[in-house]
């Protein structure tokens, strides 16, 4: 199973996330800016403070999106 190394916030609200594949992804969240779900992510010293637990990357407890779901978020 693919865990989540490290995730690294970048400019304009994407995310760097990098794979113990050596593979990574990039997500972008700020065409979600305006869902309800992801709408706290537009402080961007809040949307800086992302982490992962190798499984899922999370905001605090407040918001976690798994490895599969950053798959089909990066797809669209």
């Amino acid at each position: 199973m693919i865990k989540i190394v490290k995730v690294i916030p970048r400019e304009d609200y994407c995310l760097e996330i990098i794979l113990d594949n050596g593979n990574s992804v990039i997500l972008s969240i700020k065409s979600r800016l305006n869902t309800i779900r992801f709408g706290i992510l537009e402080d961007i010293e809040f949307f800086n403070k992302v982490s992962t637990d190798g499984i899922c990357i999370s905001w605090d407890g407040k918001i976690e999106v798994s490895l599969s779901e950053i798959f089909q978020l990066a797809q669209k």
